[in-house]
């Protein structure tokens, strides 16, 4: 069993960092990347390169959830980790339909009528193209108390085994299995978004505290770049081997992305510690610059499409697709904005509830 470990821990903290910038990154290219230019245009190469390798962001935040929530030595008993993670994420998930369902009322003509349509679009995770991962995480919270005593009465061995069946579960929905060639699909609603997720957070467990030998660090790391730049190349680009899209294809729930996922997690944990080559980033001076942004991450990761959708509405931060400096200036303008605001939000105690 893992020992639990007191305070922030300094990889996960900066994981959680690069990884909502990351969403943000995802979501400022996305446009362009997926534009009429696409694989044709500087604009539209440079737009894939900023938005294509980061798709491992999401199941790497369920993984570091995972790392953290199911560790037995933290778990305080059905009803204390469950009042905890309701109060944290119930006001966070009300609150964030409700402000982009009136966005969308504002600003969308054709969003649908009355408030069968607005559950609809709450329920099926579509009022905004982020607002699903709360839905995962609270499905695999309320997964978690029957989980934990399962976990501490086994071994690391078990946990892989069962984070790989888990992970397979959405893989293999993605290939051509059934009788003509097609996939069977992942389909998901607010009750079940959790479920292609359970093997990230299972993984994220049993891969805590796995530190790389030396020797694999470089092999991990090319193979992590190399993924990248093939998610970048293959993404609905006509150049791509129909077997390589059947098989491996450029989605969330794809073995590629798995894979990715997997090596991020553990590049992290094993560079970002004292003694590793990331060391510095460990320091006392340093995390208490980061540690403030490392628990802001759910507010920034919530707001910074408001943000960049009224930006982009009001012609403010351009046209959603554009050339690829305005997206570099787009992005560091969206993330410094969201991050200052969720910051000084976060200071007034209610605000802490849905930030």
């Amino acid at each position: 069993m893992q020992p639990s470990t007191a305070g922030p821990i300094p990889w996960v903290t900066w994981l959680r960092i690069v990884a909502v910038y990351a969403v943000v990154l995802i979501h400022t290219a996305g446009p362009t990347a997926a534009g009429g230019g696409s694989t044709t245009t500087v604009d539209g190469w440079v737009a894939r390169a900023l938005d294509l390798p980061f798709m491992w962001a999401v199941p790497v935040f369920v993984m570091i959830s995972g790392a953290l929530s199911l560790d037995p030595g933290r778990f305080r008993g059905t009803g204390d980790y469950l009042r905890k993670r309701v109060a944290r994420l119930v006001p966070a998930i009300v609150f964030w339909n409700a402000a982009y369902l009136v966005y969308l009322l504002a600003t969308a003509d054709d969003w649908g009528q009355g408030w069968r349509d607005a559950l609809g679009l709450v329920l099926a995770g579509e009022v905004a193209p982020h607002l699903y991962f709360f839905w995962i995480v609270l499905g695999l919270s309320i997964l978690t108390p029957v989980l934990v005593p399962w976990l501490a009465g086994t071994r690391r061995r078990t946990w892989f085994i069962a984070a790989v069946a888990a992970w397979s579960v959405p893989v293999l929905s993605t290939w051509p299995l059934l009788p003509g060639g097609e996939s069977l699909g992942v389909h998901t609603a607010a009750w079940s978004w959790w479920i292609p997720y359970l093997g990230a957070y299972l993984m994220g467990w049993a891969l805590r505290g796995v530190l790389l030998p030396r020797w694999a660090i470089v092999p991990a790391a090319a193979l992590a770049v190399a993924l990248m730049g093939l998610l970048t190349w293959q993404w609905k680009n006509p150049a791509a081997p129909e077997w390589l899209d059947l098989w491996f294809p450029a989605t969330y729930y794809g073995l590629t992305v798995a894979v990715l996922s997997c090596l991020v997690l553990l590049l992290a944990q094993t560079l970002i510690r004292p003694g590793g080559i990331g060391g510095v980033l460990t320091g006392p001076g340093v995390m208490r610059v980061a540690s403030p942004v490392g628990s802001a991450t759910l507010g920034i990761f919530a707001l910074h499409l408001l943000i960049l959708s009224a930006g982009t509405m009001t012609g403010i931060l351009g046209a959603p697709e554009t050339a690829w400096p305005i997206l570099l200036l787009r992005f560091a303008v969206v993330s410094v904005v969201t991050t200052a605001v969720v910051l000084v939000v976060r200071k007034v105690p209610v605000a802490r509830r849905v930030l």
